[in-house]
């Protein structure tokens, strides 16, 4: 109240609102919409003039005055949007319009449920349901259940238009549906009546029919039963029948029982049990009689049928006839016969459910061989016969073969030789029959070969001869793959071939291409002669595979064009291979020019170690590798040999005999033959000087 106060004071002091116009429209807090008990709306309002103020709506219907902060504004029409404003009775002013809110429509009422016929309890089940429908189609529902006398109330929650309402005691109900989405409840649907069961009353017992021959079990008549479905048992047995309808028999009772008969209704309830009724004990009825049989057989051609089952006080009869007390009937021709057996106390009889069948006397198998296949190969043992079953006889078949005792109809892995089939049938006829199988003769094989020349480059050759076996031939060569009896153009190496004949049968033969003569090798240009620091490119004419020696001045050593580039003259040597294996070699001599320059010998030397060391010693001057044969020879004034060299690098230290020789005049002879041959003569006087 004081904010306000002042606040009013403060508006005034400052000017800045006029009378016409309060600052704050009012505030919406909440509102209350329409329901199905109250089908207007509430708006509640806050931020109103404690002093006191009048609110009107927009739009224009409902007005409203009072004192506080807080109004709330009644009786709002459904289906309308409202604002408010305020009018403050103190300063005069009008508030700004609030804003709006929407009132809804007034929520409609669900449709009646409507209830449909109820499920009855039964004597199993106390309670009964009631199928209800005509609930609303959207939302969430409370469906409830009003009991009349006593009165209860049930209710079930769920969705979806129709529901089954279970768990009803016995008891009249109607039902309501309640909307969850806006709380309206339907009214009352229709009364329905949910019922006691009641039991039925004990079943009549009527006519009896005790066992007979035919039929081991009894039966009795039951009358007195529930309409509807029921389903009556038997005690002791426990045995029920199902059905319908006041009457009915029950058939099937064991025998040498007394019986009585309780009745279920549809709703599950039993009745009281009924009057006893006695079936007698049944008749002695034989069991369907079992036989064993022997037929015919070559040996005995009439055959025996022996009664197996049952045994003891019976008689027995075949196809109608007269009954024997002997379970045994001999002498029996081909046909079909039915086993009558009679129990000798009650007279009951059973017959055989299937007719035995006596064969006809047997005759002994007609057979042929089917086929014989002699041995493929000389020495093999795949030979084989067959023998079949052309007509008559009885199946099953037994077959031996001898002597290989092979107890088949097909005889494999036979060696050459005679052998008997013996066929027996199930009537114990026999029939033999003998074959023979045969060999071809062995295969024999010779071969022969020509080896390579290297010489003349004709590769080799193979071929066989083959004998015995079974024409044709037909040949394989490895590795070549070549199909005839002789193969050509053959490269060094292993040949196998292998000779298959008519059968299958093989033979083979290896053998090995070898090479004889030499390779023919050309080495080319041959010969020759180069300047130092030259080359030339040296050319093989055959082979693949080269070895040149010595590796000196050459490019390469296994090749089959090295360049050629030696320092001095040298002889080279190639050893060639082919594919082959043949061999070759060839070589060449390489001579390199060589630069002599001139040849000489000082005609004055002084070995006294005073001046320089070329003077010290006497020496033939020029290039020693030039040289081939030397000789020089130096005599003193008398003619002595006083020093002789037959190697031009040998100097004279003027010494001769181990003592020096004196100054004075000496007299040479020099003769040189150098690498080409040429020789050069000089001869003259030279001065050793002290």
């Amino acid at each position: 109240m004081i904010y306000r106060l002042l606040l009013i004071l403060a508006i005034f002091i400052s000017g800045t609102v006029a009378l016409g116009q309060c600052l704050n429209p009012p505030s919406i807090d909440s509102l209350d919409q329409p329901t199905c008990t109250n089908q207007y709306g509430v708006i509640y309002l806050s931020g109103l003039p404690a002093s006191g103020w009048t609110v009107n709506s927009t739009p224009p219907g409902f007005t409203q005055s009072g004192v506080g902060n807080l109004a709330a504004i009644t009786g709002l029409t459904p289906g309308t949007a409202f604002s408010f404003s305020y009018t403050d009775v103190t300063l005069g002013c009008t508030s700004p319009i609030s804003s709006s809110v929407n009132i809804n429509l007034v929520p409609s009422v669900p449709a009646t449920p409507i209830a449909g016929v109820p499920t009855q309890p039964t004597c199993l089940v106390a309670t009964g349901s009631v199928s209800v429908s005509n609930l609303p189609n959207t939302g969430g529902w409370t469906l409830t259940a009003y009991g009349g006398n006593p009165a209860t109330t049930n209710t079930l929650n769920g969705i979806g238009t129709s529901s089954v309402f279970s768990g009803l005691p016995v008891n009249s109900y109607y039902f309501t549906v309640t909307n969850l989405s806006n709380g309206c409840t339907s009214s009352s649907s229709n009364t329905v009546f949910i019922n006691n069961p009641i039991p039925p009353a004990a079943p009549i017992v009527g006519t009896i029919t005790q066992p007979s021959c035919s039929v081991v079990t009894g039966s009795v008549v039951l009358t007195g039963l529930p309409s509807g479905n029921w389903t009556l048992t038997a005690s002791p047995g426990g045995q029920t029948v199902t059905g319908s309808g006041t009457s009915t028999t029950f058939s099937g009772l064991p025998a040498n029982s007394t019986y009585t008969f309780i009745v279920q209704n549809a709703a599950s309830c039993n009745s009281p049990s009924s009057a006893s009724a006695l079936i007698n004990p049944a008749l002695s009825i034989p069991s369907s009689p079992t036989a064993s049989v022997i037929q015919p057989t070559c040996p005995i051609p009439t055959g025996t049928i022996t009664v197996t089952s049952p045994i003891g006080a019976y008689t027995y009869a075949l196809n109608g006839g007269n009954f024997q007390a002997s379970p045994v009937f001999s002498g029996l021709v081909g046909g079909s016969y039915v086993v009558t057996v009679s129990d000798n106390t009650s007279l009951c009889t059973s017959s055989s459910m299937v007719p035995i069948t006596i064969n006809p006397s047997p005759q002994p198998p007609a057979i042929s061989i089917d086929y014989v296949t002699n041995v493929s190969c000389f020495g093999a043992s795949d030979g084989e016969a067959a023998v079949q079953i052309d007509s008559l006889g009885t199946p099953p078949f037994v077959f031996s073969w001898s002597p290989v005792a092979i107890a088949n109809d097909t005889v494999t892995g036979l060696a050459p030789g005679s052998y008997n089939i013996v066929v027996v049938d199930a009537a114990n006829c026999v029939v033999v029959q003998g074959i023979t199988i045969t060999e071809p003769s062995a295969m024999l094989i010779t071969g022969d070969s020509t080896p390579i020349n290297c010489a003349t480059g004709v590769l080799g050759t193979m071929d066989v001869d083959v004998s015995g076996g079974t024409l044709p031939y037909s040949y394989f060569w490895n590795p070549t793959g070549n199909t005839t009896d002789s193969i050509f153009g053959l490269n060094a190496g292993n040949y196998t071939v292998t000779v298959s004949d008519a059968n299958g049968c093989q033979v083979s033969l290896g053998g090995t291409i070898t090479t004889t003569n030499a390779l023919p090798v050309i080495l080319s240009p041959g010969d020759t002669t180069i300047n130092p620091g030259t080359s030339f490119t040296a050319n093989i004419s055959n082979g693949t595979s080269y070895s040149w020696s010595p590796s000196n001045g050459l490019s390469c050593v296994d090749c089959p064009n090295p360049v050629v580039a030696p320092d001095t003259t040298t002889w080279y040597y190639v050893d060639v291979e082919d594919d082959n294996g043949c061999l070759g070699s060839d070589s060449m001599l390489v001579t390199v020019k060589l630069l002599c320059g001139d040849f000489f010998i000082p005609t004055i030397f002084s070995p006294n170690g005073t001046g320089p060391d070329d003077n010290d010693v006497l020496k033939v001057y020029g290039k020693p590798s030039c040289v081939t044969d030397f000789s020089l020879v130096i005599y003193n004034r008398w003619g002595e040999k006083v020093f002789e060299s037959t190697d031009i690098q040998t100097t004279w230290d003027g010494f001769y005999k181990g003592r020096p020789m004196p100054m004075g005049n000496f007299v040479f002879d020099l003769n040189i033959q150098l690498y080409d041959n040429t020789l050069i003569h000089k001869s003259g006087s030279l001065t050793l000087v002290r």
